[in-house]
């Protein structure tokens, strides 16, 4: 069996080096050349200033926290903001804020594109996702459809519902 797996290493070796001893690519002619071998292609890495967009994700947490609702309000982006008006988001939480005071702690933090990075957060016992979108240089919030949909009908039914659903402290 030995004499077996050193004839086996004896002519793997054997293999190789005369694998390797090929004609230069100006060989003689008739003599075969090894195809040309591209490299694999490699993808650049996203290059997304996290930092910053985790900045401005820090500032709306922390506005939030702290219940200034339309400075908060102003970190949205354009197309948040236009699906929920300042006057509906403030008036919602100066009457029923949600979790007032506790803070957010991120969970997961996880950049998709050059212009968005997807975020998973805590406040308490509540697990939400948002988005950092860069919109012309600057980083906005993007709360999700989550948020945005409970100010969709305006600001009596968004605080109904949170009393309904005993999120509204008293």
């Amino acid at each position: 069996m030995r004499r077996w797996t050193a004839s086996v290493l004896i002519a793997v070796a054997a293999l190789t080096l005369t694998a390797g001893c090929g004609t230069a690519s100006g060989g003689t002619p008739g003599t075969p050349t090894a195809p040309a071998v591209s490299a694999p292609e490699t993808r650049e890495p996203i290059q997304v200033n996290v930092a910053d967009a985790l900045g401005v994700a820090q500032q709306e947490f922390s506005l939030i926290a702290g219940g200034d609702w339309s400075g908060a309000w102003q970190l949205w982006t354009e197309e948040a903001k236009k699906s929920v008006p300042d006057e509906v988001f403030v008036t919602t939480n100066e009457a029923c804020p949600v979790q007032d005071g506790v803070e957010f702690e991120l969970q997961e933090v996880n950049p998709v594109s050059e212009t968005a990075v997807d975020l998973t957060w805590r406040r308490d016992d509540t697990v939400g996702n948002s988005s950092m979108r860069l919109e012309q240089d600057t980083w906005r919030f993007d709360p999700g459809g989550g948020m945005l949909v409970e100010y969709a009908s305006g600001a009596d039914d968004a605080i109904a519902n949170r009393q309904a659903a005993g999120n509204c402290p008293s």
